[in-house]
């Protein structure tokens, strides 16, 4: 049968629940009996069976009129397969069996009222993985790795903030959670949580809308970590700071065994011509996001992921691999729920696909279509490569200085000479690390020389992060020299590779006051917060001829004159009054507002200024009136 999304998108797929009764309904063409099976025990062999009947759309469906709060059901297939529900809302540990919840019994007091909405441009996002943030005894923190744990607020280690609290004072805006879908490389249960071999990221889903139950204080509850979750949820919201949930709608774990397959054998996975699955996720399949059940899938688990938990956006895992019309159709389903929904992602692939090429979200793709993507060219000129040795700008290479303008403008078509793939600055993530390869600090020590100063260069690198056009992008830990041990693929791990360690904090006190001070300047002067082409190119102006270890401009915003200059050498610069000249344009009421320490108390008068720090990035504002 040929399906359209438009014909089917309303359709209520999975256990709908109501007090007098609950309704099933699975997709599964090529399937002629389906039974639903149910339980009050998830562990019991002998479960209730019921006929369901197959109607329009290869839809198969039961009402069951009673009340099924808190009971597990599963479908048995041609009498020979049993399986979870794809649209399974909650289950059993370890997603042994779907399960029936009343969703209105597991909101917090005071859950999902009002709370500010940060908005798009206004972005300082923040990638944690739950379990990481506070499984260490130093967090401070009562329920380590859990959800709840993340609901602590005012911890500390040795006077200084740890978990939710640091992030608060650091000045995040936007926090992108790790893989809080239920995924299936790690068990559930509570005694197993801090097993060395018990860890994992996350990329590997099974239930895409049911929440990770290891991160729950009861993963046997199938409510529980949904308070639980929905409970972080509102912590973080009190503390003025939005929520991304990361998602990966690339592959699926399972493969020919997977629910998906079982139910809809051929229809939910690509293939290739030879009929093998293709693999453009690089771990096995790809999910054909194209075909109109897939899409319905996708966009209704986002939808639920808004509606019920109240998520504020979505990072895209190897988004190329979802087809571009179906991530525009879920922008514009998101945007009615929230308009200010964020949605970004991985315009790369693990492999080659079967999905057309014009179908692909790749760099460049993004263009006007209302989502983000990371900037991976950024990302590599401000640093080098991920994993290897090569060096970026703050290293050293100054032949990437106009890739590095090029970032700094936004990666926008700024002049022939700097030329990017977005059409505005709102397209783009910038970073230089996240979860995935060599953490920031590993990849410094790695490409440097003994003698360098690891610290100036990495407060170099924050501070282009930090004082470019598009939305800035830290991993855990960045901001005080966290370290993975050089582990550039940590994804099963252990915790003492993978936990934040709070000492790193108090030893590298300098460099999180260094980046908070970053964060605090880019809110206060507002002049990043520009997304239009058009107006970064009205109010940004690059200093011209100067050598390629120094990058100089200014940004002129209504009554706010603003001029940047970046040291990149690792020796100090001495400014005659030619070169001051040359950066400044004869501007005299200029005062220094920062440098290599952050933030400076005591103003400087441009006359007093006649040296650049080695690897410094200083900040100069018209007018007295105009400091911090």
């Amino acid at each position: 049968m040929t399906y359209k999304y438009e014909e089917i998108k309303d359709i209520k797929m999975g256990a709908n629940y109501n007090k007098n009764f609950t309704e099933f309904r699975v997709f599964a063409p090529n399937r002629e009996k389906i039974e639903l099976l149910i339980s009050d025990d998830y562990r019991k062999t002998r479960k209730e069976k019921f006929s369901m009947v197959k109607e329009d759309y290869d839809i198969f469906y039961c009402k069951i009129e009673r009340d099924l709060d808190g009971y597990f059901y599963s479908y048995l297939v041609e009498d020979m397969y049993e399986v979870t529900d794809p649209y399974s809302t909650a289950s059993s540990i370890n997603s042994l069996m779907s399960a029936v919840i009343d969703f209105k019994k597991t909101n917090p007091k005071g859950f999902n009222k009002s709370y500010k909405k940060n908005l798009e441009n206004e972005a300082v996002i923040y990638e944690l993985n739950v379990k990481d943030y506070t499984s260490n005894k130093n967090s401070g923190v009562k329920y380590r790795g859990k959800y709840l744990g993340l609901s602590e607020i005012e911890t500390n280690f040795c006077g200084q903030s740890t978990g939710l609290s640091n992030i608060v004072d650091l000045g995040i805006t936007h926090i992108q959670l790790m893989p809080i879908y239920d995924f299936i490389t790690t068990f559930e249960e509570d005694e197993k949580f801090f097993d060395d071999d018990n860890y994992n990221w996350g990329y590997d889903p099974e239930l895409y809308f049911n929440v990770e139950g290891s991160y729950s204080t009861n993963p046997y509850n199938p409510s529980r970590r949904i308070y639980e979750l929905k409970k972080m949820i509102k912590t973080i919201h009190e503390n003025n700071i939005n929520v991304i949930m990361d998602v990966v709608f690339n592959h699926t774990f399972k493969t020919k065994d997977s629910n998906l397959e079982i139910l809809a054998p051929g229809y939910y996975h690509r293939k290739n011509k030879d009929g093998d699955f293709s693999n453009g996720s690089g771990v096995g399949n790809e999910l054909a996001s194209e075909r109109p059940f897939v899409r319905k899938l996708i966009i209704d688990s986002l939808k639920h992921w808004v509606l019920e938990y109240d998520i504020d956006g979505f990072r895209f895992d190897l988004m190329a691999l979802i087809d571009i019309d179906t991530i525009k159709i879920a922008l514009k389903e998101l945007k009615k729920i929230k308009p200010y929904i964020m949605i970004y992602g991985e315009p790369w692939m693990g492999g080659e696909s079967a999905l057309p090429i014009d179908k692909q979200i790749l760099i460049g793709s993004q263009k006007s279509n209302g989502f983000s993507v990371f900037n991976d060219r950024y990302r590599d000129a401000i640093k080098g490569d991920n994993n290897g040795y090569s060096k970026g700008y703050i290293q050293g290479n100054f032949f990437l200085k106009n890739q590095i303008e090029t970032g700094i403008a936004g990666s926008i078509f700024y002049d022939e000479k700097r030329n990017g793939f977005a059409d505005d600055a709102s397209e783009v993530i910038n970073y230089f690390n996240c979860h995935d390869n060599l953490i920031y600090y590993d990849k410094l020590k790695i490409s440097l020389n003994h003698d360098d100063d690891i610290n100036l260069i990495a407060k170099l690198g924050f501070a282009i992060l930090f004082l470019s056009f598009g939305k800035p992008f830290i991993y855990e830990g960045n901001e005080f020299n966290n370290t993975k041990l050089n582990n550039s693929n940590s994804y099963n791990s252990s915790l003492s590779v993978n936990g934040v360690n709070w000492q790193d904090k108090i030893d590298n006190l300098e460099m999180f006051e260094y980046v908070k001070d970053l964060i605090k300047l880019r809110k206060k002067l507002k002049i990043f917060n520009v997304i239009k082409s058009s107006e970064i190119k009205k109010s940004l102006t690059f200093i011209e001829n100067l050598e390629d270890h120094i990058i100089a401009y200014k940004i002129k915003n209504r009554d706010i004159l603003v001029y940047i200059v970046i040291n990149a050498l690792d020796k100090e610069i001495y400014i005659d009054e030619n070169l001051k000249n040359k950066i400044f344009e004869g501007e005299k009421d200029l005062v220094k507002i920062f440098n290599q320490k952050g933030i400076i108390n005591e103003r400087l008068d441009i006359s007093e200024v006649n040296y650049l720090g080695k690897k410094s990035a200083n900040v100069y504002i018209r007018g007295e009136k105009n400091g911090l």
